[in-house]
C-alpha cells in the first residue's frame, strides 16, 4: 500500500501543478490580452500624434513662409504740400518703376539695408515728359509686405535741359544768379 500512496501522492502533486499552471496562465493571459488592447491604443494615439504634429509643423512651416514672404507691392504716397495731380501722378510711377526691383525680395534683407534704401532715395530727381523737374525727398519708409514710401515733391524751376546737359555732357558747372 505504500507505493499506491506514493504514486497517489505524485499524481495528486502533478495535478496540482496542472490546475496552477492553469490557473496562472488563465490569469497572466487576461492580464497580456488587456496589456495588448492597451499598446494597440497607445499605439493608435502615437499614431494621430504624428500624424498632428506633421500638420502642425507643415501650418507652421506656412505661416513662416507668410511672416518670410518678400515685398509684394510698392506703394508711394505724396505729402503736403502737394504738387498738381499729374505730376504727383507722374513721380509716383516713377518711383514705383525704379523700386519695383526690390518686388520679391525678402522684407528682412530690405529692412537690412534700409539706410541704403533712404541714401538712394534721399534727394532723388526725375525730369518729367513736359520738361519739369521735380526733387524727391523720402521721409519715411514702412517696409513690410508692402514697400510704403511717403515722400515730398517740389518742383525746380530751373531750366531742365541746360542740368541735364550739364550733367551729362560735363559741361562747366552752373552757378545760380
Amino acid at each position: 500500500m505504500s507505493r499506491q500512496h506514493w504514486k497517489r501522492y505524485i499524481a495528486i502533486w502533478v495535478i496540482g501543478i496542472l490546475l496552477g499552471g492553469s490557473v496562472i496562465l488563465f490569469l497572466y493571459g487576461k492580464e497580456m490580452e488587456e496589456m495588448m488592447l492597451v499598446k494597440q491604443s497607445l499605439e493608435f494615439q502615437n499614431k494621430k500624434l504624428y500624424e498632428e504634429n506633421l500638420e502642425l509643423k507643415k501650418s507652421q512651416n506656412i505661416s513662416r513662409r507668410k511672416l518670410t514672404t518678400g515685398i509684394e507691392e510698392v506703394r508711394v504716397t505724396v505729402l503736403d504740400p502737394k504738387p498738381h495731380p499729374t505730376i504727383e501722378v507722374q513721380v509716383v510711377e516713377w518711383m514705383v518703376k525704379d523700386l519695383s526691383s526690390l518686388k520679391g525680395k525678402k522684407v528682412e534683407q530690405v529692412a537690412e539695408v534700409h539706410q541704403v534704401l533712404h541714401e538712394m532715395l534721399r534727394r532723388r530727381e526725375y525730369v518729367l515728359p513736359d520738361r519739369t523737374m521735380v526733387e524727391v525727398r523720402v521721409k519715411t519708409v514702412v517696409i513690410g509686405r508692402t514697400l510704403h514710401l511717403f515722400v515730398s515733391v517740389e518742383v525746380k524751376k530751373d531750366d531742365v535741359l541746360k542740368k541735364v546737359a550739364r550733367n551729362f555732357l560735363f559741361l562747366r558747372p552752373y552757378t545760380p544768379t
